[in-house]
């Protein structure tokens, strides 16, 4: 299972404009592959995240409970909730010029359902004394994206706040 720290997590989905949190799936799609085998396609299952992620919570949920972990909340409630903050961001693309003029800042925080998930892996893997580093560490390409899309989504933010 893919679970980095909680800053990487929110650093990076924030510094992508939300595009981290496919590849997050996609990690964990691949994971859940290889426990089940089958024909899952973690690419689409990724690329699809909003709809899938009512089938992608409960199973990564189910593998943690067996350690005796447990979630805060259900996990069809946390891809509700992932999905409707999908839903509401995608709505600027319909109604750009009124109500979905600002939507797209909403969209930032899809990651958000995913803290709660991410969490209980990590303490699942903690238990089982798994090595975390490689998933917890930044790489020169993880720095540049925070700085540059870090910039422009200040650039952006400004935008809306400065604009009067």
């Amino acid at each position: 299972m893919f679970a980095p720290s909680t800053g990487k997590l929110v650093m990076m989905s924030l510094c992508t404009f939300g595009l981290y949190v496919p590849y997050w799936f996609y990690r964990n799609w691949q994971a859940i592959s290889d426990q089940e085998g089958g024909d899952i396609w973690p690419f689409w299952r990724a690329v699809f995240a909003p709809l899938w992620g009512f089938s992608c919570f409960p199973r990564l949920n189910s593998y943690v409970s067996s350690r005796r972990r447990q979630l805060a909340f259900p996990p069809l409630v946390l891809a509700l909730v992932f999905f409707l903050l999908n839903f509401i961001a995608n709505l600027s693309m319909f109604f750009p010029r009124n109500i979905g003029k600002n939507l797209w800042v909403i969209g930032l925080f899809t990651f958000v359902p995913l803290l709660p998930m991410n969490s209980l892996m990590r303490s699942y893997q903690q238990s089982l004394r798994m090595d975390m580093r490689r998933q917890d560490r930044l790489l020169v390409w993880h720095i540049l994206i925070i700085l540059f899309g870090g910039l422009l989504l200040l650039l952006g933010l400004a935008g809306i706040f400065l604009r009067g």
